[in-house]
């Protein structure tokens, strides 16, 4: 039989059960047996570069269990640093042979061949070594077996791509989860109090956000309300978020007398629980729709527009103090506002103001006025609908820059 009828023979033999291999692993031991025939070489291995171990390892080796050495050891390591392959006929005449793993192992290592095993993007991932070959390796040997280096390097770059692949898949689904939970922290259904209507939205950025919005019932028809904005986006943001939610129904089980006392008592709270950049803007209020008297503490957020209803002017409702958590020792202040008849209330987080389009132009919160002022005499609902339009007219294609909350309340 000739030389090119064997490599024939092999190629043909392998060639089906490559293609039916079932797994990567089995994918590669074909690959490390069609690479040792082909040459006609004693032994075969397959190496791997552990970037994170600083090791090269083997996942495929014949006649021994798996191998570890350091990052640009042997004539392996000298292989993936030069991107080259190596042919060494005398072991002994090369320094860079790793000897105590022959030592180590009672292999007797004559001569080597070794090619390097490249990604689709030229990236040297490990590297393909063949032992032994009666009559030593020569460049006809480089070529022929660069054919399994490049299954190998495919079948590893195929793994990698899957369980990428499969990583995303979970992680989409726990964040499909996260989001469902977030969601269902919100309330589920709007106050209903005499005389006054509500309507509220909330979109995050990403799949969890830190924009929150609440409202909790209090003794008597009161009401106590809020709308925060956590700094960041995604999951840190989201878990500060639910802390801080379930920091302030804590605190509203028992709530002191004066509004600027809990908002004391909380941003405290708050600062002791979280690091020193992740903090909280917070708008909240306290209702009584018997009087139509609201008592407010604006933290650092944007300062919610008043639409009065008798004048079309337009009060912004700042007083408070700075975020929540930022400083432990903040003291605010409160206020309070008559509301009349027909009055708005549009309490809006900085995704609505700030909201950016794609030439990384800013929202002008006099459009949002403008805004308030051409829908104040609508529902409560088509409100809020007008002002997420108009921010998302505005944005266009651009990609949603921070999480959007709007709570509107009318007086009726």
């Amino acid at each position: 039989m000739t030389q090119a009828d064997r490599i024939s023979r092999v190629i043909f033999e392998y060639a089906a059960r490559i293609g039916g291999a079932q797994d990567t692993g089995a994918l590669l031991q074909l690959n490390a047996d069609m690479a040792r025939d082909l040459a006609g070489a004693d032994r075969c291995s397959i190496w791997l570069v552990d970037a994170t171990a600083r090791e090269i390892w083997t996942k495929v080796a014949h006649g021994t269990s798996t191998l570890r050495i350091p990052l640009s050891h042997g004539l392996v390591g000298a292989c993936i640093d030069s991107n080259e392959s190596i042919v060494v006929n005398d072991t002994s005449s090369d320094p860079r042979f790793l000897g105590r793993v022959d030592e180590k192992s009672g292999y007797a290592t004559q001569s080597v061949l070794v090619l390097p095993l490249r990604g689709a993007d030229g990236r040297v991932i490990g590297a393909l070594q063949a032992l032994n070959k009666p009559g030593g390796f020569d460049q006809s040997d480089v070529d022929l077996l660069s054919l399994a280096a490049s299954y190998s390097a495919s079948a590893l770059e195929g793994q990698q791509l899957r369980a990428e692949a499969e990583q995303v898949r979970l992680l989409l689904k726990e964040l499909e989860i996260a989001r469902s939970v977030q969601q269902r922290l919100l309330p589920q259904k709007l106050p209903a109090l005499p005389g006054l209507e509500f309507q509220a939205y909330c979109r995050p950025a990403k799949f969890v956000g830190g924009d929150y919005y609440d409202f909790v019932d209090l003794p008597g028809e009161r009401l106590f309300f809020t709308l925060g904005d956590v700094s960041g986006k995604g999951i840190a943001a989201a878990v500060l978020m639910a802390s801080i939610q379930a920091a302030i129904r804590s605190q509203m089980l028992h709530p002191p007398e004066a509004l600027s006392d809990l908002v004391n008592d909380f941003n405290k709270a708050v600062y002791s629980f979280s690091t020193s950049d992740k903090y909280s803007t917070l708008f909240c209020a306290h209702l009584d729709p018997s009087s139509r008297r609201m008592t407010f503490v604006n933290a650092g957020g944007c300062p919610p527009m008043l639409l009065r209803a008798a004048t079309g002017r337009v009060e912004r409702l700042d007083a408070g103090g700075c975020p929540v958590g930022l400083l432990g020792f903040s003291r605010y202040q409160q206020a309070e506002v008559q509301l009349e008849s027909g009055d708005v209330l549009l309490c809006f987080s900085d995704g609505i103001s700030e909201a950016t389009n794609a030439a990384e132009a800013i929202w002008e919160e006099s459009e949002l006025e403008q805004i308030l002022r051409g829908v104040g005499s609508a529902s409560v609902q088509a409100i809020v609908e007008s002002v997420v339009a108009a921010a998302d007219a505005f944005t266009g294609d651009a990609e949603q820059a921070d999480d959007m909350t709007v709570v509107v309340m009318k007086a009726l």
